[in-house]
C-alpha cells in the first residue's frame, strides 16, 4: 500500500509524475514543479543524446 501511495509521485513535492517519451528515452517530468527524475540507466543514455538536443529538452 506504501508503494502505490508513492508511485509516480515527484520525490522534491509530491505532486503527481508523468511519463514523457523524448527519443528513446521515457523521463518522469513532474507536473507542478517541472523536474524531470530518470530511472536507473536513463541517466547513462541521456548522456548519449546530442549535448544541445538534452539541453533543450530540460530548458538550460
Amino acid at each position: 500500500r506504501l508503494k502505490e501511495q508513492h508511485f509516480m509521485r515527484c520525490p522534491k513535492c509530491g505532486m503527481q509524475l508523468v511519463e514523457v517519451d523524448y527519443k528513446s528515452l521515457k523521463l518522469d517530468r513532474c507536473t507542478a514543479c517541472d523536474g524531470v527524475w530518470l530511472d536507473a540507466g536513463e541517466l547513462e543514455a541521456a548522456t548519449k543524446l546530442e549535448k544541445s538536443v538534452l539541453s533543450r529538452f530540460l530548458g538550460l
